[in-house]
């Protein structure tokens, strides 16, 4: 990531001392409209600053009313500059709704995009994503990719393999920081970030609501195997008690890093045996051998 502004803005998205952070996506409303959660705004006041959240990415309307209520203080913000709704008969293309400029007026720090390779809409993806890193780096705004293969494989092998290629793709174009979902074992995540997270941030998605435990071995095996955080929405807003579970997400965090954290400190990175180089070997190794 290049340039004063850019590192200035993103450090907003990260903790000081670990280096880590917790984006909380609440952009669900366009696409799914008023779904469990994302009713009303008091809502998302009960938990929306709890300290162990460095940032919040939602469309402008929704940026623009919480940072009215005073909401957003403290936090990176990012604004999400693409989308479909659910009730569209091509609802994996998703189209520019605003423009970065728009963002920057807004107060943001950075900006976002939804990328769902279908199999059919590679090339508006991909030149959707290269005008927006072009406009976005130009006034120094880091920009977050979220990249979601939609072409079904029942098999890990090619499904792995075509998520590593949209994931280089997304960095050959610019990207600072993309945003993946968890392969389905968890054993699996050093083939996802090998050789991308060494110079890209990425960010583990939460998905549909699952139960505290799941979420939680996520976020461990996640930022233990070198991710930079989690990107979570329906896992947060629409837990009966969000603030609760981000708490027990900040506690596991600084247990798991195996050092003495201050209070005022969410989480450190934990100690692992998984480096980028053990990640690299996993890979050189037949994939039937490695994933046994």
């Amino acid at each position: 990531m290049d340039g004063v502004a850019k590192k200035i803005r993103w450090s907003r998205f990260l903790h000081e001392q670990s280096n880590l952070g917790v984006i909380v996506p609440i952009d669900h409303g366009l696409t799914m409209g008023p779904i469990q959660g994302l009713e009303r705004m008091e809502q998302l006041g009960r938990w929306i600053r709890h300290p162990v959240i460095t940032g919040v990415l939602a469309h402008k309307g929704l940026v623009e009313r919480l940072g009215s209520q005073g909401l957003l203080r403290g936090q990176g913000v990012m604004v999400h500059l693409n989308g479909m709704t659910s009730l569209s008969a091509s609802p994996n293309r998703k189209e520019m709704l605003t423009s970065v400029e728009r963002a920057i007026r807004l107060g943001a720090d950075a900006v976002s995009v939804q990328l769902n390779f279908d199999g059919t809409n590679d090339a508006s993806n991909l030149m959707m994503l290269g005008r927006v890193v072009d406009e976005a780096h130009d006034y120094g705004l880091p920009v977050l990719a979220m990249v979601y293969d939609k072409v079904e494989s029942t098999r890990e092998e090619p499904r792995l393999l075509r998520m590593r290629h949209l994931m280089r793709a997304c960095v050959e174009l610019g990207s600072d920081a993309l945003k993946i979902a968890a392969p389905a074992r968890l054993a699996l995540l050093p083939v996802l970030l090998d050789g991308i997270q060494e110079h890209t941030s990425v960010f583990f998605a939460g998905g549909s609501k699952c139960s505290d435990e799941e979420f939680l071995s996520l976020a461990r095996e996640a930022v233990g195997r070198g991710a930079t955080g989690l990107c979570v929405g329906r896992n947060v807003f629409q837990r009966e008690s969000p603030a609760t579970l981000l708490d027990q997400l900040w506690e596991l965090m600084r247990e798991d890093s195996g050092e003495e954290s201050e209070a005022s400190v969410p989480f450190t990175r934990r100690a692992s045996g998984t480096s980028s180089q053990g990640a690299a070997h996993f890979l050189t190794q037949s994939f039937d051998e490695a994933v046994k």
